[in-house]
């Protein structure tokens, strides 16, 4: 994956930053890369798209659960499954469309969600 043009000037990169740390966004995606983690679910896409999907149904998030033991090493599933890039082209995603308030970012990552999932099942 390359970096984007606008990562290339240092006024926008610390704007981006600056984006990020607006609307608890370094919160959503860490508790996207936790709940992922402590799931481990088979397909990524759908799964995150199922945590937006209730989020914006207003269904709060399980912080625990009954204990499930992993299948994989977190390491091991980070990579199998590709989270990280996975989660990279997300953000990267998001800082291009910017969207301005949560609802729009939420709005934002229910349809970038349902077009990744479209994409892989092509």
């Amino acid at each position: 994956m390359s970096a984007p043009d606008w990562s290339k000037n240092e006024e926008s990169l610390q704007q981006a930053k600056d984006y990020l740390r607006e609307g608890n966004t370094v919160d959503f995606f860490e508790n996207i890369a936790a709940s992922l983690l402590r799931d481990q679910p088979k397909d990524v896409a759908v799964y995150t798209k199922n945590l937006v999907a209730e989020a914006l149904a207003g269904k709060s998030a399980k912080k625990e659960g009954d204990f499930k033991a992993k299948e994989e090493d977190d390491n091991a599933y980070m990579r199998t499954h590709n989270v990280s890039d996975f989660l990279d082209r997300w953000v990267l995603a998001l800082l291009n469309a910017r969207p301005v308030t949560d609802a729009d970012r939420m709005a934002f990552h229910a349809k970038y969600l349902d077009q990744v999932v479209a994409d892989q099942s092509q």
